[in-house]
């Protein structure tokens, strides 16, 4: 092998043989792929979280070509600042629920200013409050109280409510509360109730009390054998707080007139501001409403959902001393359409 290399020439020659070699081997062998080692990278998680709405913008009219049309170069123009139609709206995700699946996340709500364009009541719906005595906070933890919902073909609904006490509260005191209103919804998405029930079993019995709506004789009849006038806009204690949310809300009072099935009483809700609130269900962006009372008299403080079409996520009841006297708050929402 020395010898061959001593002279440039030689060399030169061997240099230009293994290139020639080299070369060949390249297009005559086959094609071997070398495993690829990428980089492993951590997977992208996506969260869906429901956008703002935005005020809807005016959006340019579309003509829809239609055959034998006259051609459009002698069509006359559209006169100068004719309104165009908005954009349609979204349907709030809502709305979309699968039946009997808790809500997890809903397009955020306006509240609205006129009656066209408050959202319709579910047809089904159940919520469940936690239920404490005093403030939720530092309240102590009683029970929980389930309202159900359900609106049928026939333009009927039943609207029920129940409380009972649980735990070390059941221990103090046995508290057993059922309401049932039952009714029907209007043409234009109201409740109107035809009867109210409500029973209360504790330690001390069982107390029964009721009221039946006569809307042809526009008389409220209560269980007792006394009777009222019925006004327009009466509601039970119950269905009211499923009736808020088909009020607007461009007014500073909401006035209502709503029986306990013991008397008619006339209510003015005072229209808050939007707050965030803190529930079991987690935060949740919510609209105040406040009973307007007298010192001495008992009082009621009312938030509904932004993000669950209005519906009542939050009550507190307070006392005569202005004091809070019992809370219940969301833990869970299911809603459907279907």
């Amino acid at each position: 092998m020395n010898a061959l290399l001593r002279t440039p020439a030689r060399r030169i020659a061997l240099a230009v043989a293994l290139s020639v070699l080299l070369h060949a081997l390249t297009l005559w062998l086959p094609n071997i792929r070398l495993p690829r080692f990428d980089s492993q990278l951590p997977l992208l998680t996506a969260k869906l979280e429901p956008l703002p709405m935005r005020p809807q913008q005016p959006v340019p009219r579309q003509h829809k070509a239609v055959p034998h049309q006259t051609p459009p170069s002698k069509t006359a123009p559209p006169p100068a600042g004719a309104e165009t139609p908005p954009a349609p709206a979204t349907p709030a995700a809502a709305a979309n629920a699968a039946p009997g699946l808790p809500l997890a996340a809903a397009a955020k709500d306006t509240i609205s200013k006129d009656k066209t364009n408050i959202h319709p009541l579910p047809r089904h719906a159940q919520l469940l409050f936690a239920a404490y005595k005093g403030p939720g906070s530092n309240g102590l933890y009683i029970g929980e109280m389930r309202h159900n919902l359900e609106i049928f073909e026939d333009g009927h609904y039943t609207l029920q409510a129940e409380l009972q006490t649980v735990g070390l509260a059941r221990l103090f005191k046995q508290y057993h509360l059922t309401q049932t209103s039952r009714g029907v919804l209007t043409r234009n998405g109201d409740l109107q109730p035809q009867q109210f029930s409500e029973q209360r079993v504790d330690d001390q019995g069982t107390q029964d009390n009721g009221s039946m709506f006569d809307w042809n004789a526009r008389q409220l009849d209560f269980s007792n054998g006394t009777k009222a006038p019925l006004p327009a806009s009466a509601q039970d204690i119950l269905s009211f707080l499923y009736q808020l949310s088909q009020e607007p809300f461009n007014r500073e009072l909401i006035p209502l007139s709503i029986s306990n099935g013991k008397k008619l009483e006339d209510y003015q809700l005072e229209v808050g501001a939007e707050e965030d609130i803190i529930t079991p269900l987690g935060k949740l962006r919510a609209l105040h409403l406040r009973k307007v009372h007298a010192a001495g008299e008992e009082g009621l403080e009312i938030w509904l959902g932004l993000e669950y079409r209005m519906l009542p996520v939050k009550f507190q009841q307070i006392d005569r001393s202005g004091n809070i006297a019992g809370e219940l708050a969301i833990k869970e929402i299911r809603l459907s359409d279907e």
